[in-house]
């Protein structure tokens, strides 16, 4: 089974044990029972949430909450002291995973604060820097030059845009600019490049976090997160502008290219936390889990129920702050699984599956519903013969996958959202939905069918104009 690249059919699933049985240090998460006694206060929200954070749930009308305090630093040196080593922190899950043996795990699972305790990989690296911490982003937007949106200028980009109808809204100047995108992903090496996007890196991609090996960067890795990434942020005039050059992004890295394990959806959930304090509005994540190198915490199709992934829930946390996640459905609709991936089947996620060149079903496309019925995917976009900046940074290529649809579509939502300032992510996501090809027969297949974002930017328009 292919592991990133376009065909990303990722992993996870549920252990009941806490320890394995083996005196090797093993990864742990060990959440806790409340946030008592916390330092942190709710009425002081800017000590771990940043400007552009609280400006989004102002926009809901949606409070800060006990949820969004950091977890109780007290509780985590007495983990500490029982020998483990933190390798990360959640506040959403309340909790932290662990580098520990089995024994240290013993003593840990005494503490009185303690409730819930499992394996999720074995240990792989060593830290080489800081424990991640939320973090805030507010370099000015990229100066992208203004060229003409049409296929001269737009190059091999101009397609893919045109089929969804995302030229209608450059047309208008909507480009994703002051919109913040957070892309999820195993890598983005060739980002390093200065002409790897057309212009400054250092102001379109204002920061990264690698939370797999925790170093200094995550432009190394897997090149597929810096190819899912081209197709939105690339702006090379007469050769191949994306769907939202205008729009800025951090990068993620969330997934591990040396196993399959249930620690990559907890990443995944604590980057949407880094996410959601820095202000992001909206996230790509071309990933997607059903099995794992550990066949023990292999999903079912019983499982696709949006509540039972750490990654699908924390979506559901995401959205309810007003963030909008795009991801994609998966590429299990050819082989013997079919059905989309997790956290696709998140209630809150728009999952999008993939077109083929006639606007049909890619064949590779993974089908809905989720296991309690849901319409799954979303939405479905361009995803066979997608162009892309190619790997090592230097001319084009063309990819299939939900990994390149997703983008594609997460960039127009960005210059949506750029479009209509005041529409909440529930209004944008309703609006794509109601305009897309299917919407008066949505099914298992396509979703709501492919979108109309010039259709979607006059429904919200529309519904503003109404008594």
């Amino acid at each position: 089974m292919p592991r990133l690249f376009f065909l990303l059919l990722c992993v996870m699933a549920a252990t009941a044990s806490y320890a394995q049985d083996t005196s090797e240090p093993g990864m742990y998460f060990v959440g806790f029972s409340d946030k008592a006694d916390s330092p942190y206060r709710l009425d002081e929200p800017t000590e771990f949430l940043s400007a552009r954070a609280l400006a989004r749930r102002e926009k809901l009308g949606t409070a800060v909450t006990e949820l969004d305090l950091p977890i109780n630093p007290d509780y985590e040196a007495k983990v500490v002291g029982q020998g483990a080593v933190i390798w990360l922190r959640s506040r959403w899950m309340n909790g932290v995973v662990v580098v520990a043996d089995a024994r240290q795990i013993d003593r840990i699972q005494r503490l009185p604060f303690v409730d819930t305790i499992f394996y999720a990989a074995p240990k792989q690296y060593d830290r080489t820097t800081a424990l991640p911490r939320p973090a805030r982003f507010d370099q000015p937007a990229p100066v992208v030059g203004s060229v003409p949106v049409n296929e001269t200028f737009y190059g091999y980009g101009y397609p893919d845009l045109a089929r969804m109808n995302g030229d209608s809204l450059h047309r208008l100047g909507f480009r994703g600019r002051g919109v913040l995108v957070a892309v999820f992903d195993g890598g983005f090496p060739s980002v390093q490049y200065k002409d790897f996007l057309g212009y400054d890196q250092v102001e379109a991609v204002p920061g990264n976090y690698d939370l797999v090996e925790q170093d200094s960067t995550a432009l190394d890795g897997s090149t597929h997160g810096a190819t899912v990434l081209s197709t939105m942020a690339a702006h090379h005039p007469f050769f191949f502008i994306g769907t939202a050059p205008e729009a800025r992004y951090l990068l993620f890295k969330t997934e591990n290219s040396r196993g399959e394990h249930r620690l990559e959806e907890i990443n995944y959930a604590i980057a949407l936390e880094m996410a959601d304090s820095a202000g992001v509005d909206v996230v790509n994540s071309s990933l997607g889990y059903t099995t794992f190198t550990d066949a023990s915490m292999d999903y079912t199709y019983a499982d696709l129920n949006g509540l039972t992934s750490p990654a699908s829930v924390a979506i559901g946390r995401a959205f309810d702050r007003g963030i909008i996640v795009v991801t994609s459905a998966g590429n299990s609709g050819a082989g013997e699984w079919k059905h989309i991936g997790i956290p696709a089947d998140a209630e809150k996620a728009f999952s999008i599956g993939a077109l083929d060149a006639s606007d049909e079903r890619a064949y590779f496309s993974s089908f809905g519903p989720t296991a309690d019925g849901r319409i799954k995917p979303d939405v479905s976009g361009p995803g066979v013969m997608v162009a892309a900046v190619a790997a090592n940074g230097k001319g084009l290529t063309g990819a299939n996958g939900t990994s390149l649809s997703a983008p594609l579509v997460t960039g127009l939502v960005a210059c949506l959202l750029q479009a209509v300032p005041d529409a909440t992510n529930q209004e944008i996501l309703v609006a794509i939905r109601s305009t897309a090809s299917q919407a008066e027969a949505p099914d298992s297949t396509l979703g709501y069918g492919k979108p109309d974002f010039a259709a979607a930017y006059r429904y919200l328009l529309d519904r503003r104009q109404q008594p």
